[in-house]
Parts: structure tokens; sequence; C-alpha cells
């Protein structure tokens, strides 16, 4: 693979006569995959601002030489230095790079051979391209030899500067249209989800080309972009003096990202013989599928294909197409990180698998053995790509071990795009669902930190539907079933230098944003059809966020009539109307009023109402499970049994307080109006006290009250719970009534009004009323 030299130790002087010769041996530089040895061209070093950079030049030697043969040769036979000999940066006082230490030998195993390598580290604060000469002399016998320079090589390194993320949306089964818009998505059996969304982030980087580049006229280099036009101005090799076509074509490094297929006859892959080279797992199998062997013109790489690309490892990192262009370019790993905004009320961000997105199929991190699946790698890469202290055969950008800065984000293999969480998310929103279970905020990760590839690529997975942002009303109540809500999140990216910090430098880079939308499903809907003569069937269906039934879920069904006697109900599991409640459970409620039923596999619980007044019967169901120290979250709907119909109009109650409506009503604000005087004494129940409040000129009876009489208020008790029962007399069918709770929490008096509608000229008891442990009396007038 690398340049070789025959070295026999019989002197060291014989070890510097062959490496003489061996410089000059061109022939032998091919490495076991037949591809040209990337250390007799320039392709350059890339890095971000304040990296250290490992620059490395290796000699390998011959089959016959052992490790202690080649490290006694190198125990002080070359004298070695490095300089810079050019510099690119427009920088203030011509600042440069700097080399962090004198150049190093050392032996370096490789696989049955050893190689002697010369390496160096330099690092710059400032963007540039810098030009340095490797040279090795004779520093055992200068007199019989000579000092002369027995090997030279020149090293490209580029230092480039960080620009602002660019992100966008991805179509994903999530979103399909790439717009950030998230619906829930039935699969074959119809049940609902949401899938992920995926966030496309591509960064770039410059350097100046000044000073004695000035001539060029391109004074900023743009990486990827500008690869093509970089390498036809400065690449070079053993073959030519001067740049030309062929050289050029020495930096094509890499494949590009495009789901093409078709493989050149130089390549591995033999069954889809095409005019380019797609770089592909064609072969299949293998333990590891992200790591190859990954095909290309020169045959392939191995199967430990980790980037990013290192020209001491062109057996596993040389991916070549066949074409020079953007997606040659190294890019180094940049830290990214990206966040959801604070006002977001849904989301949370999560790795996203390149061998996923870059396969075939969709799946790869599944079949990724699969013959051409897995294209575009890498997959894996080191990053930093020379760990602090591994003493492995490796250069490029290097880790150290950090004092008074960050550094890099985790040192080892990184497996394309782990994230690293900043700020994560759990908990519960105050208030239920209808199972009783506290809603989650959304849970997971806010702001994860994720590393680009070589492409300056990088995706983060967006989960829509991990939990929601709500506002309980005052009662506790959060009612995320009608109208369902939708929820927005906004994303933003920001680019960080990923060892230490530049300080000139230090502003953010902030993309663009892209906003996120996603309309849940949940419904909860009461419906009343008639089943037989004077008898209705009236019907609460559940659906979750996603849109699926709830099962399970307690309703509590009750049911007044405007006129005439109270209607019959009970639990009725049925099939009619399109409805279907068969396999509910139920029990009979505190009262022959109220009736307990648990939804069934299709999130439906049913009752059946009988009345022969025909009058308009008031239906209301309440779910028992989101009740926070009050009412749960309820429906009304008006229905007359008698005549098969629904009720509309003025006059009919809605289910939450408030004014009286015609339509479906829902959970209302529970506040109501000061109460005003009752014109008939109140009955008191032990243990609460329930009284009329003294009446004042600003809370006198409305007109409307003053036709009405309150006959009877008390509190009654139904095994541990206890309600309110109140008979109101008078010419009217229906009685508002301002109802006052006083309780005392935390050594605190509080009052609450609440305002619920009731028949007249019979004892009722007050519906969606559960009167809590603190409340320790209550008042009652007519409004």
């Amino acid at each position: 693979m690398r340049l070789r030299i025959s070295l026999t130790l019989a002197a060291v002087l014989a070890a510097v006569a062959a490496l003489t010769i061996g410089v000059g041996t061109a022939g032998a530089s091919v490495p076991s995959s037949g591809a040209p040895d990337p250390q007799t061209t320039n392709i350059p070093y890339v890095a971000w601002l304040g990296e250290t950079v490992k620059v490395a030049k290796c000699l390998e030697l011959g089959d016959d030489v052992s490790e202690a043969q080649a490290n006694s040769a190198i125990s002080d036979p070359f004298a070695v230095t490095a300089t810079i000999e050019d510099w690119s940066g427009v920088d203030e006082n011509n600042a440069g790079p700097a080399t962090l230490n004198k150049p190093n030998t050392s032996v370096i195993s490789m696989g049955r051979h050893f190689a002697i390598c010369f390496s160096f580290e330099v690092t710059s604060q400032k963007p540039g391209m810098a030009v340095y000469k490797l040279a090795v002399s004779n520093n055992v016998a200068p007199l019989l030899l000579g000092g002369d320079v027995e090997l030279m090589h020149q090293f490209l390194v580029i230092w480039l500067q960080d620009q602002a993320p660019v992100i966008d949306e991805t179509p994903t089964a999530g979103d399909p249209n790439g717009d950030g818009v998230f619906n829930p998505i039935p699969d074959a059996n119809g049940v609902n989800s949401f899938g992920y969304g995926l966030v496309h982030i591509l960064v770039k980087g410059t350097f100046p080309l000044g000073n004695d580049f000035a001539g060029k006229n391109h004074p900023i280099v743009t990486l990827p972009d500008d690869w093509a036009w970089l390498a036809n101005n400065f690449s070079a090799d053993t073959s030519s003096s001067q740049t030309n076509a062929t050289t050029a074509m020495r930096w094509d490094i890499h494949d590009d990202d495009l789901n093409t297929e078709g493989h050149v006859a130089s390549s591995f892959c033999t069954d889809q013989i095409g005019l380019t080279e797609a770089v592909d797992n064609c072969l299949g199998g293998g333990s590891d599928p992200d790591l190859g062997p990954f095909s290309s013109i020169y045959g392939g790489t191995t199967d430990n294909a980790i980037g990013p690309f290192d020209p001491l490892r062109p057996d596993e990192t040389l991916l070549s197409d066949g074409k020079l262009d953007a997606g040659d370019a190294p890019m180094p790993a940049l830290q990214v990180e990206v966040s959801l905004s604070g006002d977001s009320t849904v989301g949370a961000l999560a790795k996203a698998d390149k061998s996923d997105i870059y396969s075939r199929d969709g799946s790869g991190s599944t079949t990724g053995a699969t013959a051409h699946n897995l294209y575009a790698p890498f997959y894996k890469a080191y990053i930093p790509a020379v760990q602090p202290n591994s003493g492995e055969l490796r250069s490029g950008v290097a880790g150290s071990l950090a004092n008074n800065f960050q550094g890099f984000l985790g040192t080892g293999t990184y497996d394309y795009w782990d994230v690293f969480p900043k700020v994560t998310q759990e908990g519960s929103n105050a208030c239920y669902d209808v199972l009783g279970n506290p809603i989650p905020v959304p849970t997971g990760n806010q702001t994860v930190e994720v590393y680009t590839d070589e492409h300056g690529e990088a995706y983060v997975k967006f989960l829509p539907d991990v939990g929601i942002k709500l506002t309980p009303d005052s009662n506790g109540r959060c009612d995320i079933y009608g109208p369902a809500p939708v929820g927005h999140a906004t994303i933003q990216a920001d680019s960080i230098y990923p060892d230490q910090p530049v300080q000139w430098d230090n502003l953010a880079k902030l993309s663009n944003t892209l906003a996120k939308t996603v309309n849940f499903a949940s419904s909860k809907v009461l419906s009343c059809v008639p089943k037989s003569s004077n008898e209705a069937f009236c019907v609460e269906k559940i659906t979750d966020l996603d849109g699926n039934p709830v099962e399970d879920a307690q309703v509590e069904f009750s049911a007044q009539a405007f006129q005439g006697s109270a209607p019959v109900i009970g639990a009725d599991a049925a099939k009619v109307g399109g409805f279907d409640t068969t396999g509910q459970s139920s029990e009979p409620g505190p009262s022959l009023s109220f009736v307990d039923v648990w939804t069934n596999d299709l999130g439906e619980a049913g009752i059946f109402v009988r009345s022969t007044t025909g009058s308009c019967i008031d239906v209301v169901s309440e779910n028992v499970g989101t009740r926070n120290n009050g009412d749960g979250i309820f429906r009304s709907t008006d229905f007359n049994p008698t005549s098969g119909a629904a009720c509309g109009g003025a006059g009919t109650p809605s289910g939450g307080g408030g004014t009286p409506t015609g339509s479906q009503g829902s959970t209302g604000n529970s506040a109501g109006s000061t109460p005003a005087a009752a014109t008939a004494p109140v009955v008191t129940a032990a243990p609460v006290a329930v009284s009329a409040p003294v009446p004042t000129a600003k809370t006198a009876p409305s007109a409307a009250a003053k036709t009405l009489t309150l006959a009877t208020a008390r509190v009654v008790k139904v095994g541990k719970a206890r309600y309110l029962t109140v008979r109101v007399n008078g010419a009217r069918k229906i009685a508002r009534l301002h109802i006052t709770l006083v309780g005392k929490s935390h050594g605190k008096i509080t009052r609450r009004v609440i305002t619920r509608y009731v028949v007249t000229n019979h004892t009722v008891r007050v519906g969606h009323l559960r009167l809590a442990k603190s409340i320790r009396s209550v008042q009652v007038a007519l409004a």
C-alpha cells in the first residue's frame, strides 16, 4: 500500500541506502486493492479552526523485516525537519499556523509489514491553506554519505471557517410532503400512529487565498463546492511536475450521495456493470454491514471501512467513484447543536441512522447485509481521526485530553448520526386523559449535538408524538378531545467548532428555522339515535391523540327532561345506527339518574334513554378519569326519544355551564356570576352546611328567578361520595343555579362559584358536581 523500501539491517548505512533507493521506486507504491498510493500525491488535510492536524508520511518496509529490526534501524538514523513554505491566510500580521511538536519517527505495524513513519502536528486559529515541507536527512554517517536530504514530502493543510448551517425538511413516511406537517397514518391493520420527521443539516466552510495565492483570482474557497477547482489548481503527484487533469483525478477520494446504481469493470462488483461507479456494498454479507466492504473504481475497501479518509489507510478509506466533484471534499466532522425553541408545544429530537437513510430500501439498519443496499459510505468514523495516545496508524484531525475547554464529544468510533443530549425534558401536565393518566409534556431531547459526516451533512429525527404542552382550565382539565389539539414546534441549528474555542469567531452561527405542525386526532363525541318507540340510543365514542379507539375509559351518563317526569336510563350494549357498544362494561351510578359505563375496544360506551313525555332530553356524558378535584370533561346533547330527532333552539342546557345552547356542549369555564338571593329557606344536611348567600342590591335575583322557588337544597352521601340535591318549584321548566363552594386548603378559605341547570318541580341531583373533601359549606341561589 505505502511506498515500500527493502531494508536489510546489516548496518544502519544499508538502511539509509535502501531508503534512498526505495524513495525512487514508484512501482512499489501500489496498495493491495490496486489503488494508487494517496501518499504519492498531495491531497490536503482539512480541519476546522482551532483543530490540531497530524500529518504523516510512511515508508513500508520489506516482508523480511521484523519489528525489532525496524525499531533498531530508527534508533537514531535520521534528522527530520518540518517547515512551512507558504500560507494563504490574509489575517493581520500574516499570522499563520503553529507547529506543535518536532517531527516524530516511529515504527508502525501494517499487517505482515512494518513501516517507518514521520509525523508532526500543526494547528491554526485562522483560516487558510498552509504548505509544509517534510525533510529527512542522513544523520548516521554524514562524513561517509554526506548530510544530504534523503526524502522530501510536501503537505497541504487547510483550516476552514465554518458557515451557519442550512437545515431543511426531508420527506419521510411521517412527513410525506416534506413540509413539516404531521398527521397520524394508519398501518395495514388500521392502527394509527405518527411517523418521525427528518431534519437535514448541511454545513460548509471557507478559507482565503491571499498573499502569494492572490494571483489565482479566487479570493475565497468554499468547501465542499470548490473541491474540483482546488484540485485542478493545486494537485501534484510523482507522475507530473505540474497540475493537470490526470493529477487532479488523484483527488477523487469519495463517492457522492446519490442513489444511483451501476459499477465499472475495475470494481469488484460484476453483476451490475454500468458507466459510472456507484460505491456500495455490492457483495453483501458481513458481520457488520456498516463497515463494508464497499466497491470503488480500484476494486474496493476491506470490511473495516471506518472514516474519515486517511492517506495512511487507503484500503479502508479510499472510495473513488471515477469523477471529481464536491462529493470528494474530505469535510472534517463539525459539531452542530440542534434545538427546539422554548415555545414549542410538541416534539423531541433523536438519532437518525445513516445506514437507514442511505440504503436503497430505507431500512439499512436491519437489511444492511443485502447486496447493493448500502450506498454513500462512511457509516462510522473515528472522531477525532487520531485518538489521544492510541498509538494506531492514523493521520488527520487529532484529539487531546482537553483541560480548560470541552474538546471532542467522546473519543472513539462515531456511528453516524449519534446524538449527544444537551437538554432533555420529562414530566406531565397538571391534567388527566380519559383513562386517568397524567398527560405527558413532550418527553425526550430538546437540544442535541451531532457531528457532520465527510460530506458536511447530518440528519436528526423529529419525534412528533411524545407529549404535548397544555394549559389546564380553571377546573384543572385539558380537553384534548374536541377540537383535537394542534402542536407546533420550531427547530434551529448552530455550528460549534468541535475541539477548542476560537475566540475571535465565537459568535453564534444560527441556521434558518423549520416550523413543525402536528395535527392530533383525538376526539370525544356524544351522539343519540332513535332505537325504538320513545327510546334513544346514546353513545360516546373516544379516540386518543393518534386517532385510535380508547378502551376501558369510564363514562358517567346522566339525563334530564326539559319537562315532565325524569327519563329512565341504563347501560346498553347494542348495535344501533352504526354504533356498536357490545363488549362494554357498566354499573349503576349513585342514583337511577346516573350510569357508569366503560368503553369497549371500539372506544364506544352507550346507554338507552326512555321517555314518553314528548319532551327533549338533555343527555350528558362525563369522563371520570379527567376529574381533577372537580368536574371532568363532559359532552352534552339534546334528543327527543319520542320523535327520534335532535332538539335545538334556545333554552336547552349545555354541558359545561354558561349560556344554554341547542347543540352539543363540552367542558366550559365553571366560574359563574355572583349568587343571587333565594326565595325559600335552605335545608342543611350534615356534614356540609348548605345555605343561601346574603343578598345585596347587586345580586338581586333576575326576573326569571323571581318566578321560581328554591324549595330544598341538601348534601347527600352515596358510598364515600357527596352530592348536592335540590328542588326548585315554579312554572318554568328549567332553573339556573349559582352554587358557591366554600372550602379550606392549606389553611386558607377558598370560594368557587359554578353554574348549573336543573329541571323544576322534581328533587334532582345536581349534575357534574361531586363535592371534594375540602368543601366545608355550600351556598345555593337562583340566578
